[in-house]
């Protein structure tokens, strides 16, 4: 079994620590769920060659060839998830909802829509709603978009990957299966994002 460090660093054989602090943004005080990505990236070193440019990143990077990095401190914040998440309850069973709040939200327009339902959500605690960069570990999978609805497919060797990086986080932050999710789910992305990860 793997170890966490006091820097918040995986520490297995099976894992490359390549920290970037230029993705890193204040401390991450609990990790209450994961969210799966894909980098749009040809390579993992696009990927890398990005992060050193800072802003935006997750912590663990899983390359073509399955080959696992991690890329941020578990005890530190990435800006992974985007800035608006979407309704859970609307997403998964209305039933739970606040349906006179919601009927509010859903006659806006669209942009002014999506403002209002994150501000709605983000008064929730986790799991009520979607889980947030504040809450939440990020881990992407190298791969290109191709258009609107897809990206390249997951290979073999990263889901193999990801299902062993997982496994190693739900011991370390006492999380399940159901504290994954692809981050289309999460908020306002290609539907096509992370779809042929499995775990």
């Amino acid at each position: 079994m793997s170890t966490i460090d006091k820097d918040g660093m995986l520490i297995d054989t099976k894992v490359t620590l390549k920290r970037y602090t230029s993705i890193e943004h204040g401390d991450l005080a609990s990790v209450c769920a994961v969210v799966v990505h894909q980098t749009d990236a040809p390579s993992a070193q696009h990927t890398f060659n990005g992060y050193n440019a800072g802003g935006n990143g997750a912590h663990f990077l899983i390359a073509k060839n399955g080959d696992i990095y991690q890329t941020a401190s578990t005890k530190k914040r990435c800006y992974h998830v985007g800035r608006l998440i979407k309704s859970k309850c609307l997403t998964l069973n209305k039933s739970t909802c606040d349906s006179t709040e919601m009927a509010k939200i859903l006659a806006k327009s669209w942009s002014a829509q999506i403002k209002a339902m994150d501000s709605h959500e983000r008064l929730k605690a986790y799991p009520e709603r979607y889980p947030v960069n504040s809450d939440s570990v990020g881990i992407e999978i190298v791969g290109k978009h191709i258009d609107d609805k897809q990206y390249e497919a997951v290979t073999p060797a990263q889901n193999e990957s990801l299902k062993w990086l997982l496994g190693e986080l739900y011991q370390h932050f006492s999380l399940t299966g159901s504290d994954v999710y692809r981050h289309p789910d999460v908020s306002y992305k290609n539907p096509g994002e992370a779809k042929g990860a499995s775990w």
